[in-house]
């Protein structure tokens, strides 16, 4: 059998085999130069030096094909064999300088087809040898001894068989070290697996931290990548139940699909709308077949994709808080080991209970704020209109006999009445409903811009990508407001009847360009002013960006038109329900 390894040029012992040959033939040139004997009359010694340099050469020169067709075609080492028995008896045999080149086909025979192709190679040697001398003596007076050829030929069985046996035991401690590394490899394996196993413990103990969280998307995208990454699980979805509403929203899936606008599709909690509202209704779980159907809204169907699932409610307090569908293999628990389902069923239970600490803390900061509101409308406007009322009374009283008073008394109360349209404005925002949705972002903003120019109609172009509807409440209120003062700009100041609002939802950070072809400005000397009366001037939006640990560019120049770039992180401070 031929050793494999000779088929890489960089190995050591075929590399010795070239060095050996050159070598070898370097001896033999050396040789040459010393003496100027003729051994066999009629034969040029140059003429053999030429044939065992332009072998040797083509040998170090096309080693690469040359081992393909030797490994192929074992008999083409033959042509070498009777090349060196060839050299050997016209350079006077056993006084020739290519005794020691005349092995290296042997060397080559043991290193190739190890022990066995040593043997077979001499033994042709052994009988091409004697053979080429006694062709040769019928033309050449060349004289044999037999002494002197016997020793020849053991020296060469014994170094063949010398080098064929090393070749062996060097192949034997290959297969050893392949042995020794597919143990290396086994063992690398079953340490990756506990390693996997360990880190799938470490995620539980980070879910378990998320009893202290305040973001529930942080919570939904850790539950998804521990049960994909984790226990390998083709693809999770997971879905919160909105008890105000009675519907799952806030779809998430991992990996994410392409066209994400999809997974803001609500789905109400009820029966008829497939195994996935059931399961969070009954709070079971549940298998669904390619069969069967998941949800019964067609767009959210096809946005999940077909396949075989496993439906599991997160349940806390006996309150359904959300959904985890996972893609299965097969439906039914068979092919799930103890161990994969024990800590699939730890997952949706850390992560139900952090979700349902989230909600309930955030249900009592939204209760909290609003007995602040009512308070604040209770000092500020309740009183502030009362006063109104008693100044207005007072004036009827004044008419007609002390007019000039009266005019007075109504500037004041002209003020007065500013003050409190401002602290209604306040607390109107304050109160902001946390319900706006993608489709409500896109009707209010077109009612406001065209109050805004009623005198001529002006367009809105909207591109939204990305899970708008599962931003929290106060970034959905900022880009608004943000979105509201620059279309209002546009749309009053820019001299166009069109404005493009292009938003992108991505894992940790949402973007909102706002963009117009308008006259343009200077913003340098607007932003440098005071702030104007109304609240939401530009300085108003970079202030409210800001705060939420966000940045806003405002890009205009005069007759090219104004552009409002806004970036806020999604898991920044305040930015949270």
């Amino acid at each position: 059998m031929a050793n494999s390894n000779a088929l890489t040029p960089q190995h050591p012992l075929y590399l010795f085999l070239l060095a050996y040959r050159w070598a070898s033939l370097l001896l033999a040139i050396w040789l040459f130069l010393a003496t100027t004997v003729v051994v066999v009359p009629g034969v040029s010694p140059v003429f053999l030096l030429t044939i065992a340099l332009g072998s040797t050469v083509l040998i170090t020169v096309f080693h690469a094909p040359l081992k393909l067709m030797l490994l192929e075609t074992p008999l083409f080492l033959g042509v070498d064999l009777l090349l060196v028995a060839i050299l050997l008896t016209f350079s006077g045999a056993h006084r020739s300088p290519y005794s020691l080149y005349a092995l290296s086909p042997l060397l080559a025979a043991a290193f190739f087809f190890q022990m066995r192709g040593a043997l077979r190679a001499t033994t042709a040697f052994t009988i091409l040898y004697p053979l080429t001398l006694l062709i040769a003596r019928l033309g050449y007076p060349i004289t044999v001894e037999l002494g002197q050829l016997s020793t020849q030929l053991v020296e060469a069985w014994l170094v063949t068989t010398l080098f064929g046996s090393l070749s062996r035991l060097l192949n034997q401690l290959q297969q050893t070290h392949q042995a020794l590394a597919a143990t290396h490899k086994n063992l690398t394996q079953q340490n990756s697996e506990l390693a996997a196993t360990y880190h799938q413990l470490e995620v539980i103990h980070e879910l378990t931290l998320f009893l202290h969280a305040s973001d529930s998307q942080s919570v939904q995208q850790r539950l998804l990548k521990a049960v994909t990454r984790e226990l390998n699980f083709a693809r999770a979805v997971v879905a919160l139940v909105n008890p105000t509403l009675h519907r799952l929203e806030g779809w998430q899936a991992h990996p994410s699909p392409i066209d994400r606008s999809l997974a803001t599709i609500p789905l109400p909690l009820t029966p008829e709308n497939g195994l996935i509202a059931q399961a969070a209704l009954d709070q079971q779980v549940r298998w669904c077949s390619e069969a069967e159907t998941l949800v019964a809204d067609e767009i959210l169907e096809g946005w999940l994709e077909t396949g075989n699932w496993l439906i599991l409610p997160m349940v806390w307090q006996d309150q359904s808080v959300g959904v985890l569908v996972v893609m299965v293999e097969t439906v039914g628990p068979v092919n799930m080991s103890d161990d994969r389902w024990a800590i699939l069923t730890s997952l949706v239970s850390q992560a139900a209970v952090a979700l349902g600490t989230i909600d309930r803390t955030r249900r009592l900061a939204v209760e909290q704020e609003r007995n602040r509101i009512a308070r604040d409308i209770h000092d500020t406007v309740a009183q502030s209109l009362f006063g109104i009322v008693f100044t207005l009374d007072a004036c009827i009283k004044l008419l007609p006999a002390q007019a000039r008073m009266v005019q007075q008394e109504l500037i004041e109360l002209r003020k007065v009445a500013d003050q409190v349209r401002q602290q209604v404005r306040q607390s109107i925002l304050d109160i902001w409903p946390s319900d706006l949705t993608q489709e409500q972002f896109k009707i209010d903003l077109g009612k406001y811009v065209a109050h805004c120019s009623p005198d001529h109609v002006f367009q809105i172009d909207f591109t939204i990508d990305g899970d708008f509807d599962g931003l929290s409440a106060v970034i959905r209120r900022s880009l608004y407001r943000v979105c509201q003062e620059a279309l209002a700009n546009a749309a009053r100041h820019a001299r166009v009847d069109s404005a493009r609002v292009y938003l992108c939802v991505e894992l940790e950070e949402v973007y909102l360009s706002v963009r117009d072809k308008g006259q343009g400005f200077d913003p340098k000397p607007v932003l440098a002013r005071e702030r104007d009366r109304e609240r939401f001037g530009l300085r108003g939006m970079q202030e409210r960006v800001q705060a939420l640990g966000g940045t806003c560019d405002i890009l205009s120049q005069v007759n090219h038109g104004t552009q409002v770039l806004v970036r806020i992180p999604i898991n920044g401070r305040n930015g949270h329900d």
